[in-house]
């Protein structure tokens, strides 16, 4: 391995980190199914919708990780301990996703919609900062289905950060050997 990655990046550079992304891309199939179910089928609102997705993936992601990806390196924590850690870790990358996807929405209605149709938009916002903040969170511009892109990137977005911590924290313990670190 090249000596100018830090050591906090080596662990990217294993074929933990592949299998770490196998998990991730099944996740990404339970984040979207999951997606379409709350927002398409129960019509949820999409905000809330993405949220819960992303959570249901979390905990998938989780159960998979602790039974293949990391197996090697439980350490003495108990499995309960490694889903609370796991969960900590995964809220502020589910923040980064849930805020890319948010983010994106917003980009891909201003640049989708009718100068008329974004006007009519903002207008229900009001005026000011704030408003306009929360207002794309709490009514969620129609984008339709670029809301699965909106989320595919967000989940990359989280990848490096949830891999590196988790490695680092929630199975921080040694391998047994065999696996590559």
């Amino acid at each position: 391995m090249p000596s100018r990655i830090p050591n906090t990046l080596k662990p990217v550079f294993t074929a933990r980190f592949v299998k770490f992304c196998t998990v991730g891309f099944s996740g990404v199939f339970v984040n979207l199914g999951f997606l379409l179910l709350f927002a398409d089928i129960l019509d949820i609102q999409i905000n809330i919708a993405s949220a819960l997705a992303i959570e249901i993936s979390i905990l998938s992601n989780f159960v998979i990780n602790e039974l293949w990806t990391f197996r090697d390196r439980r350490g003495n924590g108990t499995i309960m301990a490694r889903g609370a850690q796991f969960n900590l870790v995964s809220l502020l990358g589910a923040f980064v996703q849930w805020s890319v996807f948010v983010t994106l929405n917003v980009f891909a209605f201003l640049l989708l919609a009718s100068s008329e149709v974004v006007d009519q938009y903002w207008s229900q916002a009001g005026d000011g900062f704030w408003p306009r903040f929360i207002h794309p969170i709490v009514e969620p511009p129609p984008v339709g289905n670029f809301k699965y892109l909106s989320q595919l990137v967000g989940i990359g977005v989280a990848t490096f950060w949830n891999f590196l911590v988790n490695f680092n924290w929630t199975w921080s313990g040694r391998s047994a050997g065999g696996e590559n670190d």
